[in-house]
């Protein structure tokens, strides 16, 4: 019987190409599911480093990153104040030192008024929070609930001797550095702030004329809504927090709650933190009331705390802020817990706004894909004319 098939011997020295097999070539191997997964780990890779190294720098750079921060935020809600002093026929350097003047006083304000509040009165407020722990405990207990407390004691003594000891008694070497450090600070943010308010529109155009001319749209978009989202967010809540602080402080008046005027300072500087810092203050708040007026003062307490911050996300949010803190509610926290771990108070802070900031921009970097780009106006002059200036909704 003939042989059906013939096996072909490889010539001494040949290759693939005599079988007439091509070896796959080398775009191929990229092009696979293992490829596409290789390329997809190494750009996730490269985010997370870059990420990484922007966060690094910020915390090692602090003293330089946090005012440049601050006085960007600053200037995104300044630009409205801006845009109206500049048709009030201001020139543009006047319009920046009025504005400049206007910041100063109201955080002079703030810091006199609200912040000093909060530090003299900071170790009574931890006396009167522990003392509010403890007779809820009680409480508890004789409603037959069982409680084995004392690990949950000893770290609210502890929290509470921390709270007492790091308001006015720190160290003279450590206070010196701190207060240096925030001169210093406050004295780079009023600079950056200026010049910021001066010639913000100016700077941008400038970065964007290292943009290539393809994406220049795109990135602008992107600018313009970082500029929005961070105004409308700031402006929006500093409304949000004065009404909490406002209707919290009538409640705790009328039930006559020692320390309102603090408690109600402390409700006011909570509302830059989301979620967190409404938490913390109210319950706070509770355990002073329930020292000072009872378990019912402190039951109507929360309910109004409760009430004010349902009013606070379901009618001034949408109406204040818009779409400026379209975030959910775990990107929120899982900025402030990362925000607070590597930059503390400040971080927790800068975080939201931030993270706000990034998402909006990539929303607008991405719905601008494939738009054509309008025609560019002319560089502003440097008379006194108005300059161009950034699109604030």
């Amino acid at each position: 019987m003939a042989q059906a098939s013939r096996e072909v011997e490889r010539p001494q020295g040949g290759s693939t190409a005599d079988y007439g097999l091509e070896p796959p070539a080398p775009k191929q191997l990229w092009k696979d599911s293992f490829g596409r997964a290789a390329i997809r780990g190494l750009q996730i890779l490269i985010v997370a480093g870059t990420v990484a190294l922007g966060i690094w720098l910020v915390v090692t750079l602090k003293l330089v990153t946090l005012p440049l921060l601050l006085a960007l935020i600053i200037a995104s809600a300044m630009h409205p104040i801006i845009r109206i002093l500049r048709r009030a026929r201001f020139n543009r350097v006047w319009a920046a030192i009025t504005a400049l003047l206007a910041i100063i006083l109201a955080l002079a304000a703030v810091i006199s008024s609200v912040v000093m509040t909060v530090i003299y009165e900071w170790s009574d407020l931890a006396v009167q929070a522990q003392q509010g722990v403890d007779k809820l405990f009680t409480i508890l207990e004789g409603w037959g609930i069982p409680l084995d407390n004392t690990h949950i004691q000893e770290y609210l003594h502890k929290a509470t001797g921390y709270l007492q000891t790091h308001d006015a008694s720190t160290s003279a070497v450590e206070g010196f550095t701190v207060v240096t450090e925030l001169i210093t600070g406050a004295l780079l943010m009023v600079v950056m702030l200026f010049f910021f308010l001066l010639d913000g529109p100016r700077m941008w155009q400038f970065i964007l004329s290292f943009v290539p001319a393809r994406l220049t749209h795109r990135v602008d978009a992107a600018g313009h809504a970082s500029v929005h989202v961070l105004g409308r967010y700031i402006r929006g809540t500093v409304i949000i927090a004065g009404f909490a602080a406002i209707v919290d402080l009538i409640a705790m008046l009328v039930m006559k709650v020692p320390l309102a005027f603090p408690l109600a300072a402390m409700i006011f500087l909570s509302a830059f933190i989301p979620i967190v810092g409404a938490l913390v203050t109210g319950i706070a708040a509770a355990l002073v009331a329930l020292v000072a007026a009872g378990p019912a003062a402190a039951i109507v307490l929360v309910c109004v705390v409760v009430v004010v911050n349902q009013v606070e996300h379901h009618v001034l949010q949408p109406k204040v802020m818009g779409s400026a803190l379209s975030l959910h509610g775990i990107v929120i926290i899982s900025a402030l817990a990362i925000g607070a771990h590597q930059g503390g108070v400040a971080g927790a802070l800068l975080s939201v706004p931030l993270s706000a900031v990034i998402w909006a921009s990539f929303k607008a970097f991405r719905s601008t894909r494939g738009m054509v780009p309008q025609e560019s106006n002319a560089e502003p002059s440097s008379d006194a004319g108005a300059p161009e200036e950034l699109e604030a909704e």
